[in-house]
């Protein structure tokens, strides 16, 4: 599977605060402090990254549902060992890690209720599961332009859910 990059400014993590602050002191820009970072958009969005003509919005909402859906899987059922002595309870709580779960299924579900069964059917298939529109609509052209329709409408409907935009783009 071929790597699809994508690059966007983040917050320069080897500057220190007194560097940041002498940078803010002589340039100006929304831009200080940040840099250049390569990434794969594939591990951030999915099967969406191979579609042409996708917004913004529509990828944030992408990124946000497969967030949603990898941090679902965490915080379950686990195996505890009763013969182990408890030796420290510092450190990361295992309750917390339950919470961010919890929330994050619930958060999930209430994605997927609103988009109904097949919209998010098609949504998981593609952003979750990495699969491409040819897989799921198959080789004709008529029907993967509706199928890309749908999934790039579903995903705008998210963002809305999701509080990213006011309401669908037109």
């Amino acid at each position: 599977m071929a790597k699809i990059t994508g690059a966007r400014l983040i917050p320069d993590p080897s500057m220190t605060d007194a560097e940041y602050f002498e940078q803010r002191r002589t340039k100006s820009g929304p831009n200080v402090g940040k840099v250049v970072a390569q990434f794969n958009m594939l591990e951030l969005i999915g099967g969406l990254a191979r579609i042409e003509g996708r917004s913004e919005v529509q990828e944030a909402a992408a990124a946000k549902y497969r967030m949603l859906h990898e941090r679902a899987q965490i915080g379950g059922a686990k195996a505890i060992d009763y013969e182990k002595a408890k030796v420290d309870s510092s450190g990361p709580r295992e309750d917390m890690v339950e919470a961010i779960g919890a929330g994050a299924r619930q958060e999930y579900e209430a994605a997927t209720r609103f988009l109904g069964m097949l919209r998010s059917s098609l949504v998981e298939r593609i952003v979750v599961h990495d699969m491409s529109i040819s897989s799921i609509a198959g080789r004709g052209g008529h029907q993967m332009r509706s199928a890309k329709r749908e999934l790039l409408a579903a995903l705008d409907d998210l963002a809305v859910h999701f509080k990213m935009a006011s309401r669908r783009a037109a």
